[in-house]
């Protein structure tokens, strides 16, 4: 029994082909050869498949223990029985897990009634399976420099490589500790006159530095995969005002118990919300300009986004502070 080639058009489903022959148990190898012999498949043959009267898949025997065998061995006698199949209902990634798992070079596939419809070759998965890798090394190149690392310091490392590499994203830091600084500066009466406000400087940098980080990192992964940017600015930014809201509310809540100052704990609250937002921003917006400009999109993540972030998140503290606390 032949089967012609036939391709499935989804490239979300199970591709294979049904350029293929089978055989009965009852048949001899000479007759399994002989169907060889006279047909016209293309394709690379690895196995012979087995099937009974109804087409259903019940043994399969590689092709090197058919040849090897006598002519008049019957095939029930050397077939391996219930093989290991896939289904039509099996996605692309699956048949990619069977294949580097048990290293077959092809799998019967067979249908939801057991019937043999198919073959999946290896072949047919190497871009596939060259696509995921590309893919992965991609994410975790855009993952690296989240944090500062390039791909390239894994290839041939030396310290002098690493330090290069390194400096450019620490300098943002460098710079936006120094504003910071210059900044509080400015504020030194404020601080004098209202101590407390230092206690809570760390959390919110902290919380600017979190949250441009995750924008970062979902728009980065969701760059490729939608042209509705706006729509992402607009989740981010909406996303950033609940989890703003939630942030101040809780600090609020804290800083009015323990000292007792309405007026600082609203300054808290206000610029926890607009910190987060505009971190939400930030790591959502930029990420998307630079892809506009035609650059690399991972490199306006971090430490970029938290140089921006730190700067307008502790001016607006101090800012509202000296609003609120010196009226």
């Amino acid at each position: 029994m032949l089967f012609r080639k036939k391709t499935s058009k989804n490239k979300s489903e199970l591709r294979y082909s049904t350029e293929l022959f089978a055989v009965s148990a009852n048949d001899t190898t000479q007759t399994a050869l002989e169907v060889i012999r006279n047909s016209k498949l293309s394709g690379n043959i690895f196995y012979c498949y087995i099937t009974d009267n109804e087409g259903k898949l019940i043994g399969i025997v590689p092709l090197r223990k058919l040849i090897t065998s006598p002519g008049e061995t019957k095939i029930a006698e050397i077939m391996v029985r219930n093989p290991i199949r896939l289904t039509t209902q099996c996605s692309i990634n699956m048949a990619l897990e069977y294949f580097i798992l048990y290293k077959f070079m092809a799998f019967p596939v067979v249908d939801s009634r057991e019937k043999l419809v198919g073959i999946a070759r290896a072949n047919d998965f190497i871009e596939e399976t060259v696509a995921i890798e590309e893919d992965a090394e991609h994410a975790r190149d855009d993952l690296l420099k989240i944090i500062g690392i390039q791909l390239e310091e894994f290839r041939k490392p030396t310290v002098f490589k690493s330090t290069f590499l390194r400096f450019p994203y620490l300098f943002f830091n460098i710079f936006s500790g120094l504003t910071c600084a210059f900044i509080t500066k400015l504020f030194g009466r404020t601080i004098n006159e209202f101590i407390f406000m230092a206690f809570f400087i760390t959390i919110i940098l902290g919380l600017a530095e979190s949250i441009g980080t995750q924008a970062v990192a979902v728009t980065l992964s969701c760059l490729e995969k939608t042209t509705k940017l706006r729509r992402l600015v607009l989740y981010e930014v909406l996303v950033g005002t609940k989890i703003g809201l939630l942030c101040g509310g809780l600090l609020y809540t804290v800083s009015l118990f323990w000292l007792g100052n309405k007026y600082f704990s609203l300054t808290l609250f206000l610029t926890i919300l607009l910190t987060i937002m505009n971190a939400s921003f930030l790591g959502c917006s930029l990420p998307i300009l630079f892809k506009k400009i035609g650059a690399n999109p991972a490199h306006a993540s971090c430490p970029l986004v938290l140089a921006i972030a730190d700067i307008i998140s502790l001016t607006s503290y101090f800012s509202l502070g000296t609003y609120f606390l010196t009226d």
